[in-house]
C-alpha cells in the first residue's frame, strides 16, 4: 500500500551569491588592489559600496566593479563550510535543489561555472529571474523552502506556501527579521534564520517530518501540487497542536 503522507521529492530553492558562494573576501581583495580602497563588510554591498565611491571620488560603481570581478576572479568566491556535505546527505534524503538568482545578465553565466564546478550531481536546475520577481519562480518550482541571505528577498516572497530561511552573513549581520515575523519551525509565520549549514540541516529536516505529519493525519497526498493545501494546514494549526500531531505520527505510523 503506498503511503502517500511521505512526499518522493522536497523542492528546496537556494538563492547563489551569499548562500552557495560568498565572494566578500574577494571583493575586499580587489576593491583595494584596483582602486585603493578598503571595504568594511557593509561596504561589498551594493549601496554601501557605490556611497563609498561617490564620497571618495571614485569613477567606478558597482556593478562595473561586480562585472569585472564575476569575469576574473569568480572561482575565488568561497563555498561556505559543510554547504557541499549538508546538501548531498539532504539529497541522499529526497531534496531536490534549485536556485533561484536575480543576478544581471553579464554576471550569470559565471554564477553557472562556479555551480558546474562544486555542485555538480547535486543541484541540476539553475534559475535566473532577470526582470521578474523571485515569486513567479518559487510558485513555478513548487519550493517548499527557500534560503537567501537578503531579507528584502524573502519579504517578497511571504505569500508563497514556503519556509523562508534567512542565512545571515557578515556583512548583514545588523540586518535582522522584523521582530513581528520571528518564528520557530512550529510557528505559522514564514521566517526562520540560520547561522550555518547544520542548523539550515535541521530546519528542513523538521519541516519534512512536519509535513509527513500533517499528510499523515488529514489524508493529503504529500506532494509538490497539494503543497498549498499542506501549508495551509501548517499555518492555521497552533505550535501546540502540531507537535501532537508530529509525536502521534511517531508513535503510530510505520516509518522507513
Amino acid at each position: 500500500m503506498a503511503e502517500y503522507h511521505i512526499a518522493k521529492n522536497i523542492n528546496v530553492g537556494l538563492d547563489f551569491d551569499g548562500v552557495l558562494a560568498h565572494g566578500i573576501n574577494a571583493k575586499v581583495r580587489y576593491a583595494k588592489e584596483w582602486f585603493g580602497v578598503g571595504l568594511k563588510d557593509y561596504q561589498t554591498k551594493k549601496a554601501a559600496f557605490n556611497e563609498l565611491m561617490k564620497k571618495l571620488g571614485k569613477d567606478v560603481n558597482y556593478k562595473h566593479f561586480m562585472d569585472r570581478l564575476n569575469e576574473e576572479h569568480i572561482m575565488e568566491y568561497e563555498v561556505p563550510k559543510g554547504c557541499i556535505d549538508i546538501l548531498k546527505k539532504l539529497y541522499s534524503e529526497g531534496f531536490r535543489f534549485a536556485i533561484v538568482t536575480s543576478r544581471n545578465k553579464h554576471d550569470y553565466p559565471y554564477a553557472k561555472i562556479f555551480v558546474e564546478h562544486y555542485f555538480k550531481g547535486i543541484i541540476r536546475y539553475m534559475h535566473n529571474t532577470r526582470d521578474e520577481p523571485k515569486d513567479v519562480f518559487v510558485r513555478r518550482l513548487r519550493i517548499r523552502a527557500y534560503v537567501d541571505d537578503d531579507i528584502s528577498k524573502l519579504i517578497q516572497l511571504e505569500d508563497t506556501p514556503s519556509q523562508l530561511i534567512y542565512y545571515r552573513q557578515r556583512e548583514n549581520k545588523d540586518v535582522n527579521i522584523p521582530f513581528s515575523k520571528k518564528l520557530s519551525i512550529f510557528r505559522s509565520t514564514r521566517y526562520h534564520e540560520v547561522k550555518d549549514w547544520n542548523e539550515f540541516y535541521e530546519v528542513l529536516r523538521q519541516l519534512k517530518e512536519m509535513h509527513e505529519a500533517v499528510c499523515w493525519k488529514y489524508d493529503i497526498k504529500n506532494d509538490s501540487f497539494h503543497l498549498k493545501e499542506i501549508d495551509d494546514y501548517c499555518r492555521e494549526l497552533s505550535s501546540r497542536r502540531i507537535k501532537g500531531i508530529i509525536e502521534e505520527y511517531k508513535r503510530k505510523a510505520r516509518w522507513h
